[in-house]
């Protein structure tokens, strides 16, 4: 089956002539992943496009962007923006006007494995403290919606470069996957284990059955569903038992303090269903309102 689109990463020139760009070429080289060396129109970024080979479509660009800086580099930004707050909107905004579109930012930090390892690299001269950069974390995430990332090598860098434009060529069969005219459609039920049991005379199989419909909760393992139908051995026998609770909230934890089994031996370990799942699965077998949320 020919591929119904691809992917090209572009990857601004100077990015290539650093230190750094031998090892991001033979990654993608060696994974055959398709690549472009252009002067961008916003120094150190990378973006991608997508060509829809079967409708003949020429090349979209994405929103998603990533913009490089060496931990030294992010130093002095974080002191430009110090000294005058707009300098992160100017930046966001200089990046859309470039590229003539809004893109979703992800800043590149190389030479740094994570938050606290840069804060590590400030010198005692620097004019910026560790509080500085946790500042600019905040703002960049939480009000232009900037995602932070960290390379503390060359091939860090490269697999990280990967791993975006891997996840820019899988988008399309994903959206197409989740997309559904109606959400009860079969499509959308996906994510949901199927049940299948076949039945017969005997009680083994509707303790089968009964299992695997309380395994369509989400995170309810096979541990939980077999200790409540250890204590509840049908569906009609835990009906009855909420309708026999005196209160409303009694109904709602009655499962909760089942203990559940894991393990044999030394390592056998108990744990409860909870108040959580306890009440998920009261809604379903009580409520009487089809808008209800489970």
């Amino acid at each position: 089956m020919s591929k119904a689109h691809e992917v090209t990463a572009w990857i601004d020139l100077n990015i290539i002539d650093k230190s750094w760009g031998k090892s991001l070429t033979k990654e993608f080289d060696d994974k055959k992943a398709k690549y472009l060396i252009e002067s961008m129109p916003v120094p150190n970024t990378i973006t991608w496009s997508i060509s829809n080979i079967a409708n003949n479509i020429d090349e979209e660009f994405v929103s998603q962007l990533l913009l490089l800086m060496t931990h030294e580099q992010f130093f002095q930004f974080v002191a430009v923006c110090n000294a005058n707050k707009n300098n992160i909107s100017d930046l966001i905004q200089t990046i859309n006007d470039k590229y003539k579109a809004k893109k979703s930012v992800t800043i590149v930090i190389i030479g740094a494995s994570s938050s606290l390892n840069l804060s590590k690299l400030l010198t005692r001269s620097s004019s910026i403290k560790s509080h500085d950069l946790d500042n600019i974390y905040l703002e960049l995430q939480l009000q232009f919606n900037c995602i932070i990332k960290f390379a503390e090598k060359d091939n860090d860098l490269a697999l990280l470069i990967l791993s975006f434009t891997k996840a820019v060529t899988v988008a399309p069969e994903k959206r197409l996957k989740n997309s559904s005219p109606f959400s009860f459609h079969v499509d959308a039920m996906k994510q949901y284990k199927p049940i299948r049991v076949d039945i017969d005379q005997t009680n083994k199989t509707l303790d089968q059955l009964w299992k695997q419909i309380l395994q369509q909760f989400p995170h309810m393992g096979v541990e939980q569903a077999q200790a409540i139908v250890n204590q509840y051995g049908t569906v009609q026998a835990l009906v009855q038992a909420y309708k026999r609770c005196p209160t409303e909230n009694d109904a709602k934890l009655l499962l909760a303090d089942i203990q559940v089994r894991r393990g044999a031996g030394v390592l056998t370990t108990t744990r409860k269903i909870g108040p959580q799942m306890s009440e998920k699965i009261w809604k379903l077998f009580t409520s009487i309102d089809g808008n209800d949320l489970i």
